[in-house]
């Protein structure tokens, strides 16, 4: 029998989170006993999630979140909705891209004794990102390696209608050259519209929120690699870059 293998990746997401319930649990169980053993690939996808979820979070001490984020934390991840819904890459790879953010709060690579207000900001951000995701409407958007950008890394954009807020999420992000940083960018009929700072990802995690723009005005988005510190006027075609329609 052909295995929907998005599907699986949502509901593996959703048991390392501990965030399953009824049916969907109950489906999680059954692959896991009768599918996951004998897959390769989902045994790969559920190690590497353990190990995101994880490992990660002993990565050094953890920090003791703000009283508030803990029932805002569980309410966002209990209502992702799983069911009743054809499963989507982009949903996966933006939950995966939150998963990261949110173990940052024990740590990661950072030293937080002086950057708990960052972390607690990624994590805000993340929390926001699976908000939106439950928006009528809302669609994350899979933006595709271009040239030689490696095509394991990964950008997700997460936008809904009448929410005046685009965000970028990514979890493998490459590094950009020295000397450089990636700027995103909005086209409407050919044209290109710089949005936003320029930015680098954080040990391959990107979390950029932007507010104030409205996605119906334009039909693809563009990330560049452009030389720090400049006001580029047009993407540059060289370097890393990820593109897609929206």
């Amino acid at each position: 029998m052909t295995q929907d293998h998005e599907r699986i990746d949502e509901l593996l997401a959703g048991y390392v989170l501990l965030a399953l319930s009824g049916p969907d649990a109950e489906e999680a169980d059954r692959l896991l006993s009768e599918h996951v053993p004998s897959c390769p690939r989902c045994g790969a996808t559920l190690a590497d999630l353990q190990a995101l979820s994880g490992d990660l979070a002993l990565a050094a001490a953890p920090v003791a979140p703000p009283e508030t984020l803990l029932p805002r934390l569980h309410r966002a991840i209990e209502e992702v909705p799983l069911a009743g819904r054809a499963p989507r890459r982009g949903a996966f790879v933006a939950l995966a891209a939150s998963i990261v953010a949110l173990v940052a709060m024990g740590g990661l690579s950072l030293t937080l004794d002086d950057r708990l207000s960052d972390a607690e900001t990624r994590a805000g951000t993340a929390l926001e990102i699976l908000s939106l995701m439950r928006s009528p409407g809302a669609e994350p958007v899979s933006l595709a390696p271009q040239g030689e950008t490696p095509a394991a890394s990964s950008l997700v954009e997460v936008s809904a209608p009448n929410v005046r807020t685009l965000y970028l999420a990514s979890e493998n992000c490459p590094e950009p050259a020295p000397g450089m940083a990636y700027q995103l960018w909005l086209g409407a009929d050919g044209q290109w519209f710089a949005v936003g700072p320029m930015f680098r990802p954080e040990d391959g995690v990107v979390l950029l929120e932007l507010e104030d723009v409205d996605t119906s005005f334009y039909d693809a988005i563009w990330i560049t690699e452009e030389v720090a510190g400049t006001v580029p006027q047009e993407p540059s075609t060289e370097g890393r870059s990820w593109r897609a329609e929206l």
